[in-house]
Order: structure tokens, then sequence, then C-alpha cells
């Protein structure tokens, strides 16, 4: 039997449960230890750990001094994650179970650089800008928010002048197995940035620089930044290539 005979890309309530079954067939690992039933708090904390930065909707962080979060349990064959333990998954990398609507667990200046590849466009404007709020509080002077999301400028700007950058997005989603292929149809290749995924806010430059300075970053510290490139290499280089197409760089500077 076809595995997308009843996939049906116009009806976004009943691929719901697929998106769901998607991120829990990531949420896995072969090995996940306790090795703490509490979580860093001050800077001294995430530095006695090796962690000097936290990088969200992340299972498992490219970066050896990132502590990666994520809403999600994380789960092995032998155990699975609950919220306010610390855990080593796969004997490398620490990882806890966070819900980013809720206040961030750490004190003021606790770390030194926050990492976010395609989470915020999950969550409703009230929530992001809570979330940027907390993430501003426990920056320590001189730490680097990166975010990156989907362009809503690059959907748009295709659909206007037809640079065939929504055929290409549309081909590049069938080539990752992710449902059957899409309808060609440019009305729906936006309406899917929107509809799909879990998507509950769309943004654009301004509107990122928005919600950051309403998050307390001041417009001088709020930088457009290119892919795998920003203040810090190693924090840059999180940045995935198979998004590079779609998203827009951000990164915001707490100076003091």
């Amino acid at each position: 039997m076809d595995k997308f005979s009843d996939w049906d890309w116009e009806n976004p309530e009943t691929l719901a449960v697929r998106m769901d079954e998607f991120s829990a067939g990531v949420a896995g690992c072969e090995k996940l230890e306790a090795i703490s039933a509490t979580l860093p708090h001050s800077h001294q904390d995430f530095l006695d750990l090796g962690l000097t930065g936290i990088e969200f909707a992340a299972f498992k962080t490219a970066h050896p001094n990132g502590l990666g979060t994520d809403i999600t349990a994380l789960t092995s064959p032998e155990a699975a994650t609950e919220p306010g333990t610390l855990y080593r998954v796969d004997g490398e990398r620490c990882f806890t179970q966070l819900d980013i609507s809720r206040p961030l667990p750490f004190a003021d200046a606790s770390v030194s650089w926050v990492y976010a590849e395609h989470l915020i466009e999950h969550v409703p404007l009230p929530v992001a800008l809570g979330w940027l709020r907390e993430c501003h509080r426990v920056l320590r002077p001189g730490g680097v928010l990166r975010i990156t999301t989907p362009d809503l400028r690059r959907y748009l700007a295709s659909y206007v002048n037809g640079d065939g950058f929504l055929g290409k997005h549309r081909r590049r989603l069938s080539m990752l197995g992710f449902g059957p292929p899409m309808p060609e149809r440019k009305a729906f290749l936006i309406n899917q940035i929107f509809q799909y995924y879990g998507h509950q806010w769309i943004y654009d430059q301004e509107e990122l620089e928005y919600v950051l300075g309403a998050a307390g970053f001041a417009a001088e510290e709020v930088q457009l930044c290119a892919y795998r490139e920003g203040l810090h290499t190693e924090i840059a280089d999180l940045d995935t290539a198979f998004r590079s197409d779609e998203t827009i760089y951000v990164e915001a500077y707490r100076r003091t």
C-alpha cells in the first residue's frame, strides 16, 4: 500500500496527526542517562557542566558546549525524559525538556548564547514575545541570540515575481520524503507555510525586529545575517543547509 495513500495536502486538520507522528519519530536516541535531578541555574552552574549556551528545539545540539532543549520528550529504548531533569544524550550532549511558554528556569545572565532554528514560527505571537524576553534576561552582557525562521518576504516575492523559489521549495520537500508532491498552485504553496507543520506566526525582517525590540533588544543590537555567518562562527555553524533556501537569519546582541 502507498504510504501516502491517505495523505491529503488540502486538508490541514487531517494532517495534524501525521505531523505529530513525524515529530515523535525524530525524538529518539540510542542512550539516555539522567545526570542530575536539578537543572543548572547560575552562570557558574553552566560552566561547571561545560556549558555556555542553550539551543532550543534540539534533541541533540551540535554545539559541544550547548544545552539542547525541546518541549517533546526524548526517548531511548530504555528511558524517556521528564521535565526538570538534566540528561546526557548518547554519551555526548546535554538535554532537558522545556516548555518555552513558561519562564525559563535559569538565572539572569546565566548563558553566553541562545540559538533557535525554526522554532519561533511554531508558537503564537504572545508566547514568542514572552520567550524572547526570557532569552534577553538569561543572556550575559556580550551574549548573542540567533534566530532562524521561514522568511515571509521570500515566499511573497516569489508569488509576485515568479522567480522559481516556490517550485524549488515544493520539489525540495518532495525529495525529503515529507509527504507526496504538493500541488503546484502558487496560492497553495503560499498557504502551506501558514497552515502546516504547526506554524502559528510567520515573520519577515521587520516583524523579527519588532518582537526583538519588544523583548528588550535595542535596534542597534539587532542584525540581519546570512546562512552560517554571524558574530560567532561556532553558533552560526548550527544552521542546517536543507532549510537555507527559505530562511531568514537574525542575531540580537545584549551589550549590557
